[in-house]
């Protein structure tokens, strides 16, 4: 019901601009390991996140230690807060005169990410390994603030290449005697 938004300034008077924030979050975390043999394996981790922020009833702050919670707060009239869609920014005027005192930009905003690493161990000779590794990221954000699971994950795998990167590992174990 009151989330963070932003700060502006209007005559040298410092204003916390709050919000109500609906958010849609879908989250998984997965690993699987299959042991080839004792010392041959493949150990895969993935974890897909797909988030959707969509700010709404704007407020300023008001009295932050006042006794009642909506005592704290002001929240802006349709009269006093507009949306201009085209510069997707609110522009609100306090007193109401016809002139903007501030604007900020729209907060609503989905961020998707999948994060996934893929490791193939060879423990060729007793404590002397070899570890091949892929792991790759993919992020996708935008300003829509809505949530359509198919629509994210097509965003995620269709808008932008991943970053992948590749290693290899080799740890070889001498033995003194």
């Amino acid at each position: 019901m009151l989330q963070y938004v932003t700060q502006s300034s209007v005559n040298n008077e410092d204003r916390y601009i709050h919000s109500r924030i609906d958010q849609q979050i879908v989250k998984l975390s997965l690993r699987l390991n299959y042991n080839i043999t004792p010392d041959l394996t493949i150990q895969y981790w993935g974890q897909p996140f797909l988030a959707a922020m969509n700010y709404s009833d704007f407020k300023m702050i008001t009295d932050p230690k006042a006794s009642g919670y909506t005592d704290r707060f002001h929240t802006f009239t349709d009269e006093q807060i507009r949306f201009a869609e085209s510069e997707n920014n609110y522009y609100v005027d306090e007193n109401r005169d016809g002139t903007d005192d501030y604007s900020f930009e729209n907060p609503d905003g989905n961020f998707d990410q999948f994060l996934s690493n893929l490791v193939v161990r060879w423990e060729f000779r007793p404590a002397s390994t070899i570890y091949l590794v892929w792991s790759q990221t993919r992020d996708y954000n935008d300003e829509t603030g809505s949530f359509s699971l198919n629509q994210n994950i097509v965003n995620l795998y269709s808008t932008y290449q991943p970053y992948n990167v590749f290693l290899l590992k080799f740890t070889y174990r001498f033995g003194l005697r």
